[in-house]
């Protein structure tokens, strides 16, 4: 990596803070939870905490969160030089909102710590691994989690209840149908009747925006938020969740003529875009552009992106274009987004494919590994004994409830020792869950090793692209890309790199050649093996086909 890409951490020791947790059916505990033990984290460390976010009842499978916007929003001005989470998956549980999220914070100068999980944080490539790890084995506790809740919903689904999916114009209750809302289900009569009469979706946002009328969310209406009302089948009875479709479970708000109305007007506006491409072009594969959020311009340092234009003769054409071209404020013209891609695939697959590579990084993060979570078991050992602790004052506190001593001191006590349980419990699952799943040299070469595949799969190549590559910036005349795990900064000449395509390309037609001849070589010698045996066995006698 390049000395101008490498992270430079701002100064001095502030930090701030983030706390989430996800559903309303967890307690205002879980925030303060992860409060204390960042405090106590910023403590043991000489951290000065100078700013705390939380987001409450917010997944983070989503980007909205108030807190969260307003952190990354803050940093900018703010500066800190640490931002202190309770685990990997508090900033996001999306791959690439988290990706976006640590650019920002990194670009920002800011470090992130965890308090619960275990980053090295002397070696940046190393950090990357850890934490893709981290998230690898939180994603599995999640999916099994997932499994239990999803059987319920299920359940929930094929008797057509409730199932935590508001739709506007109907209130829903837990193991309840859904029921009419008397005040939004004419919101949802209004905008059907307007659409159907001829009212553009834009005129209907503002009338509603201008009643003071607002979605689902508390937000104004927009063209797609409408789209989506006009779309829903719901308000014609039909109940759906997944594969589950139930005719009749659901209140019916709109008639039947009205909405086939609808979606006429609506499929007859259906107008350019993706869709209008995909119907030129059926067999083009536009939304692959995977090397956006690496690729930039060499020229100007500003991002690229996909575009697609028509050809004189109607053919479909697709390139990356520099955001600052498009302004006509950079010189560098659209590059070909078959051409760039086919180098980036060229130098992943070397990389990929290089055991060498494998082993260098598998063995770093192994020792590293060790360094950090060689203690004996003391962790473990003084999280039993805090809860052991913990537990023998909620049984005096009981005792003291059963003498008939209660008063809201003995309650407010009751209540920080039931969450300081919690999170030991947390925390000692954590100890015991990487236990279990130990880390070993030959675990992190199968997870390298995952990343293994076709690399004509844009979603493989885009997996390897993540996790190797730093930046990648694109010239009037070569291609240069910086790597996590090397200081290099590699350059690659458009016009060689052709040659070297041509090239593979002439032998592997070659090699398909000289197979396709070796296999009609050995046939003529087999028919004439053929031949030799029927004249020895029938002397004087040669068989019609003889030549």
């Amino acid at each position: 990596m390049g000395a101008a890409n490498r992270f430079v951490q701002n100064p001095g020791n502030t930090a701030i803070c983030y706390y989430r947790y996800s559903s309303d059916a967890q307690r205002d505990a879980s925030i303060e939870q992860q409060r204390e033990a960042a405090q106590e984290y910023a403590a043991s460390h000489g951290y000065h905490i100078v700013q705390e976010y939380e987001d409450h009842a917010l997944s983070g499978t989503r980007d909205d969160r108030p807190a969260f916007q307003l952190m990354l929003y803050e940093v900018e001005k703010l500066r800190p030089a640490y931002l202190i989470l309770w685990k990997t998956d508090r900033l996001s549980r999306d791959k690439y909102d988290a990706a976006i999220a640590k650019g920002r914070l990194r670009k920002c100068g800011v470090k992130i710590v965890y308090v619960a999980e275990t980053v090295p944080d002397d070696d940046e490539a190393t950090s990357i691994l850890i934490e893709s790890i981290n998230e690898a084995v939180a994603a599995s506790f999640i999916a099994s989690l997932r499994k239990n809740v999803m059987r319920g919903m299920l359940y929930n689904a094929q008797n057509a209840l409730y199932n935590g999916i508001r739709v506007l114009g109907y209130t829903g209750k837990k193991n309840q149908k859904y029921q009419i809302d008397d005040a939004t289900a004419p919101t949802v009569r209004r905008i059907y009747t307007e659409y159907a009469n001829g009212t553009p979706l834009k005129v209907i946002c503002d009338e509603l925006t201008a009643a003071g009328l607002k979605s689902n969310n508390g937000k104004d209406f927009t063209i797609n938020s409408l789209r989506h009302i006009l779309t829903n089948r719901a308000y014609i009875g039909e109940y759906r969740y997944k594969d589950i479709v139930i005719a009749d479970g659901m209140p019916r708000l709109i008639d039947d003529d009205m909405f086939q109305a609808v979606q006429d007007r609506l499929a007859a506006n259906r107008r350019g875009g993706k869709a209008a491409v995909k119907k030129i072009h059926p067999e083009a594969d536009i939304e692959d552009y995977w090397l956006t959020g690496k690729l930039h311009c060499g020229l100007c340092g500003a991002a690229m992106q996909g575009i697609s234009g028509t050809g004189k003769k109607g053919g479909l054409y697709y390139y990356y274009s520099c955001q600052n071209h498009r302004r006509h404020t950079c010189e560098l013209k659209n590059q070909r987004k078959d051409l760039l891609e086919k180098i980036v695939r060229h130098i992943l697959h070397d990389m990929l494919f290089d055991p060498a590579i494998r082993i260098c990084i598998a063995d770093k993060c192994y020792a590293s590994y060790l360094a950090e979570n060689d203690d004996g078991g003391a962790y473990e050992k003084s999280i039993t004994a805090q809860l052991k602790d913990v537990e023998a004052k909620l049984a005096n506190i009981m005792s003291a409830i059963e003498a008939g001593i209660f008063n809201n001191t003995t309650a407010e006590r009751m209540k920080i020792l039931e969450s300081q349980k919690s999170m030991l419990n947390d925390a000692l699952l954590d100890v015991r869950n990487r236990k279990k799943y130990e880390l070993k040299p030959e675990t992190i070469l199968r997870f390298l090793e995952a990343y293994v595949g076709d690399l004509n799969n844009p979603q493989t190549c885009q997996k390897v692209l993540d996790f190797l590559v730093n930046g990648i910036y694109a010239y009037p005349d070569k291609l240069a890309m910086t790597f996590y795990f090397s200081e290099d900064r590699r350059e690659f000449s458009y016009e060689h790199m052709k040659d070297l395509f041509e090239t593979q390309e002439e032998i592997a037609r070659l090699m398909s050649d000289r197979s396709d001849l070796q296999n009609t070589s050995l046939s003529k010698k087999m028919l004439s093996s053929l031949i030799a045996d029927e004249s020895e066995s029938e002397e004087g006698e040669q068989p019609d086909f003889f030549p």
